[in-house]
């Protein structure tokens, strides 16, 4: 069976953006080209990977299963590479639920330090930090929720607390409020991921019901509440993680805060980890409170 690294690289690709032509784009290829790819992959192991339509790309129960397989193999490719090289002493693989300033301030002076590792970013689903984490899919999790993540194995760090707020069109009634209630809200439409069981978890109970699982990713959240279609809710850091044009962030005054914790497998000896857990907390400590925490004016 004469199945490459190539092949993976492209297969992950695919299963990132669900999508072949941003795939293709990332890789610097054409679109038709990586479909061919992975059609001779498909035909070499024998089995479907991915179900394609006209408006979307999803990966099989036979795709699932093969990601975290792949992952491994091209990060044990690009370590034997690394370590061939010189250049790179140790892989730190850091998931990343909500992008904000503070995640950013944290990665960026890791780097900075640390030269000599290799650090990755994986955006993770709000629903499979901890089974990335246990699959060894990451080494670092970035998990925001309500509650501390409670799972034998896994050690949680609090990093720091935000206030969830109501991310709105700018032409929306509620963008010019100082703040809203649970009841104000409770009649929108609200815009999740296609992460289904991600979206139960974190939005209210009250609201679970009205969320339209249609984006794939945060920034798609942002584009549909920039265009009115619908509504989101989000933590406070967001506002200035994302803050751009047709977007007005509300504080929501009787929702629950959110936290960020910093999770990790119990287990973990390598000092690039534990490193990063003191970088993130350092930031953590140091960092300003949100204009949105700390006044109740949401308009940005």
């Amino acid at each position: 069976m004469d199945i490459t690294a190539t092949h993976l690289r492209y297969f992950l690709a695919v299963a990132t953006e669900l999508h072949f032509g941003r795939a293709a784009a990332g890789l610097h290829i054409s679109a038709p080209s990586l479909s061919q790819q992975i059609s001779t992959l498909e035909k070499r192991l024998g089995r479907p990977l991915f179900v394609r339509t006209s408006r979307r790309v999803e990966p099989t129960a036979d795709g699932v299963a093969l990601i975290p397989l792949a992952r491994r193999t091209i990060d044990a490719l690009d370590a034997v590479i690394d370590w061939a090289s010189g250049e790179v002493t140790s892989l730190v693989r850091i998931g990343v639920m909500a992008p904000n300033l503070h995640t950013d301030a944290a990665l960026s002076t890791a780097v900075h330090r640390f030269p000599e590792v290799s650090w990755e970013v994986h955006s993770i689903g709000f629903a499979d930090a901890i089974d990335a984490l246990r699959r060894d899919d990451i080494d670092v999790a970035l998990v925001v929720s309500t509650d501390r993540p409670a799972v034998d194995g896994i050690a949680s760090t609090v990093l720091w607390v935000e206030r969830r707020v109501l991310l709105v069109h700018d032409r929306h009634h509620l963008a010019g409020a100082s703040g809203v209630r649970m009841s104000d809200i409770a009649d929108e439409s609200f815009i999740g991921i296609r992460d289904t069981l991600g979206s139960r978890n974190w939005f209210p109970d009250t609201v679970t019901a009205r969320v339209r699982p249609i984006a794939n990713n945060f920034d798609e959240v942002l584009q549909l509440c920039a265009a009115g279609v619908g509504v989101n809710i989000a933590g406070s850091g967001s506002a200035g993680a994302y803050a751009r044009p047709g977007i007005s962030y509300v504080p929501i005054i009787d929702a629950a805060d959110v936290t960020t914790y910093l999770c990790r497998r119990s287990s973990s000896t390598g000092d690039s980890v534990h490193e990063f857990e003191s970088i993130a907390l350092e930031i953590a400590s140091a960092a300003p409170r949100s204009r949105l925490d700390a006044e109740p004016n949401g308009h940005t």
